[in-house]
């Protein structure tokens, strides 16, 4: 009997001693993208922070990446099965990690009343199998705005209309006379991003449009010689033979289009996500714009008899994502967890001035960029969110028709490579030919 009982004490032993060995002494890996966003790491590291003083003896270490960099070498890592992190930056870029598998099941785990039903339903998709689950927690959800520089206006004599609207005309002839002082109208770089020369087209059509109807024809239900997209892409070529762009266009980054924009002031206009503030809030000597710049915000112009009055494109953008076969799955999606918190959610705003899908406490918000979330607030307060992006087109779009689209408004457009009638060819051709 001693002898029974001591062997299953020992085994007892042994159980407490594996436990304690998988609860203690963990690094988990976390790679995010947001390398030279100051703000945004701040937020990471507070919750690198919260996790850890919950679950003492566990650390996390933090990799930052710029994420075209970040995403060939999650691809490879997974797809060898090793040299993966714990936990990763996620978002549509990438949108082949679901059915792959490599992303884990989050429909537990996660305080889901803490974040907003909408992020939640944006990441709930068909993984391995058709299985639909939540994959990624949406942190960070940008809108698609059009910032301006109010000493260029004020210089050539240009008025922002006081709902922040220029009608098709106007706008016409607010980007001549940008470009006749010698200003770029539009601070585009599309060297390093699939997507920054897509603002302009997307936004037109959604003027004309209206939400439902760019929905559709981004899921190839509608043709591309649909009489209102014929006349928005006329109009829109109108603004490029003008000379929107800038002749840099195509040499310059996404973050060399910000300084372009604020320090250089080379541009009157910068259409881009509202994570703008993400690169531009942070001190000059780090690229952030100088403290004297005087940003506007408009929105963008209203098409003739348009169906998309007051509305704008919205998506979940930077998220957070699980490896489903990594070593380390319960404890990293503890990691994830703790953004589940107003408190991070008001930390995120206050800090970045962007969006998120976590819920906040907005008077408990304290921020020093509380100017811009009131122009923000101003500017938008009338706007009615559309829940697709410029960037989430993507995800709408069949890959090849992605590839298409990219090629035809992102390079071959803006760059005079290809004229409006072989645009839409080539685009209703694509439609046909990958319904």
């Amino acid at each position: 009997m001693r002898k029974l009982t001591g062997r299953l004490l020992l085994g007892v032993f042994a159980l407490v001693v594996g436990l304690n060995t998988a609860a203690y002494g963990v690094d988990l890996k976390w790679w995010s993208h947001w390398a030279i966003e100051e703000n945004k790491k701040f937020v990471l590291f507070e919750v690198k922070k919260r996790f850890e003083a919950k679950h003492p003896g566990n650390t996390v270490t933090i990799t930052f990446y710029e994420k075209q960099n970040m995403f060939p070498t999650l691809r490879a890592g997974f797809t060898a099965g090793s040299g993966f992190p714990d936990i990763f930056y996620y978002e549509a870029d990438v949108p082949e990690f679901i059915p792959a598998g490599w992303l884990a099941d989050m429909s537990t785990g996660i305080r889901w009343e803490n974040f907003e039903p909408s992020a939640k339903a944006f990441w709930t998709r068909p993984g391995p199998g058709g299985k639909m689950a939540p994959w990624a927690l949406a942190i960070e959800s940008a809108s698609d705005e059009l910032y301006y520089n109010k000493k260029i206006f004020r210089q050539l004599g240009i008025t922002a209309p006081a709902d922040g609207v220029f009608t098709q005309d106007q706008f016409k002839d607010v980007v001549g006379k940008c470009v006749k002082a010698g200003y770029a109208a539009f601070a585009s770089g599309t060297s390093d991003r699939e997507y920054t020369a897509l603002y302009i087209p997307s936004e037109l059509l959604l003027g004309k449009m209206g939400g439902d109807e760019v929905k559709k024809l981004v899921r190839g239900e509608l043709s591309w010689k649909d009489p209102r997209v014929v006349e928005v892409f006329r109009y829109y070529r109108e603004l490029i033979d003008m000379g929107a762009y800038s002749k840099a266009m195509t040499s310059m980054t996404l973050a060399e289009s910000h300084r372009y924009f604020h320090t250089d002031q080379k541009a009157a206009m910068f259409p881009v996500s509202s994570w703008y503030t993400g690169r531009s809030f942070v001190p000059p000597e780090k690229g952030g714009q100088p403290k004297d710049f005087e940003l506007g915000m408009l929105n963008y112009p209203m098409m003739k008899d348009g169906k998309g009055q007051n509305q704008k494109y919205i998506g979940y953008q930077g998220s957070l994502a699980v490896a489903a076969k990594g070593p380390n799955v319960p404890l990293a999606m503890e990691v994830a967890n703790t953004f589940a918190d107003p408190e991070i959610g008001n930390l995120w705003v206050g800090k970045t001035g962007i969006q998120t899908g976590i819920k906040t406490d907005v008077p408990k918000i304290d921020s020093p960029i509380k100017w811009y979330i009131e122009m923000f607030s101003q500017v938008n307060k009338t706007t009615k969110w559309q829940d697709i992006a410029v960037q989430t087109f993507k995800l709408n779009m069949k890959p090849e028709m992605w590839e298409v689209w990219v090629s035809i408004i992102q390079q071959g457009l803006p760059n005079k490579l290809i004229g409006v009638d072989q645009a839409l060819d080539k685009l209703e051709a694509a439609r046909m030919k990958f319904k």
